[in-house]
């Protein structure tokens, strides 16, 4: 999902359901990577802090 942009072609979906997944985890994949992109848009422009359990896991990044 994330190489093709969201748009896998017929083949690569249609290997995925032959190994055995279902449609329902193709739509819990595309749930999961939306939650996940507003989740950073909203931390970003909110400038979230992160908590401290997870301050050893903070990604420092140069923004410009």
């Amino acid at each position: 999902m994330n190489r093709s942009k969201g748009n896998p072609s017929p083949a690569e979906a249609r290997e995925f359901l032959d190994a055995g997944f279902d449609e329902k985890q193709i739509l819990a994949i595309i749930l999961a990577q939306s939650v996940k992109t507003i989740s950073n848009y909203s931390n970003h422009i909110f400038h979230t802090e992160v908590d401290d359990a997870f301050s050893s896991r903070k990604v420092e990044e140069n923004v410009s």
